[in-house]
């Protein structure tokens, strides 16, 4: 019958994977086995400092003090099990993400599989656990719990620029819609150009274009957030009586032509929708 050989780690992989400090919480009700934990937890390759809670109770007031990379959490408590413990954990806002250990008396995989569902990253029994097996089980655990932290603080990394970016597109839209709204007015009000006097549908024109200045400058402005340098481009003077920046903003780079004023002879002004071609 073959057996199974367990793998050993030498001193350099040790090294390489074991963190230089970790703070430990120990929760048993046993004042026996808090001093051998807390023996063997001092024994590890790296930095520890090691706190003591002997019921739930305890580890909630320890949980409001500290802030804890691993907990050793024995499975019968006084006041509950290690179960209960494990939803007190995950329900604190500081040490939801800390690294958990079940330590039991006695070997039921019932409760182990249990225990591993909801979230406990091993499961050891107070007769198995040695400065190896501790070690190495401490090692394993608050690895499991550094991934998990580094794919939340990504995921809300995430999060926030995805809601930076829908509230920045929420804000342009804000700022666009009245302008082409406004456009779409004065469009409405070129349809009867043809019927009005010159002057008045030289204003109307240059109410348009007022307009499309405004919107050029605000999608020019969207530009410059990106880094794009400024695109040269036709330089516009502004119109008479226009409510637009001067040119050296809106009108710097507009790529429109102001309306020629139509001769005052004339019985009805040409129609800008029927210009012949040059």
């Amino acid at each position: 019958m073959s057996q199974l050989t367990r793998i050993q780690t030498n001193a350099q992989q040790k090294a390489a994977v074991a963190p230089e400090f970790a703070s430990i919480l120990i929760v048993d009700d046993d004042e026996f086995d808090r001093t051998r934990l807390k023996k063997l937890c001092r024994a590890f390759d790296f930095t520890t400092h090691v706190a003591e809670a002997d019921s739930l109770k305890a580890l909630k007031d320890r949980l409001k003090k500290d802030r804890f990379d691993l907990i050793l959490l024995d499975y019968q408590l006084t006041d509950g099990t290690g179960l209960d413990g494990v939803e007190i954990i995950r329900a604190d806002g500081v040490n939801c993400s800390a690294a958990t250990v079940m330590i039991t008396g006695t070997e039921q995989n019932d409760i182990a599989i249990q225990a591993l569902k909801l979230g406990f990253t091993d499961y050891l029994t107070k007769e198995e656990i040695s400065e190896r097996t501790l070690g190495r089980a401490a090692i394993t655990a608050l690895q499991k719990s550094q991934l998990a932290r580094a794919m939340a603080a990504q995921i809300g990394q995430q999060d926030i620029t995805n809601e930076t970016v829908q509230s920045f597109s929420r804000g342009c839209a804000q700022d666009i819609k009245p302008i082409v709204s406004r456009i779409m007015r004065q469009m409405r009000g070129l349809r009867e150009i043809d019927q009005i006097k010159t002057e008045d549908a030289v204003d109307r024109v240059e109410q348009v274009e007022g307009s499309l200045r405004r919107l050029w400058f605000f999608l020019d402005e969207l530009d410059h957030l990106g880094g794009t340098p400024p695109v040269e481009g036709p330089n516009v003077p502004a119109t008479r009586g226009s409510l637009t920046p001067p040119a050296s903003g809106i009108n710097a780079r507009v790529p429109s032509v102001s309306p020629k004023k139509l001769s005052s002879v004339a019985a009805k002004p040409p129609s800008i929708f029927r210009r012949r071609p040059d």
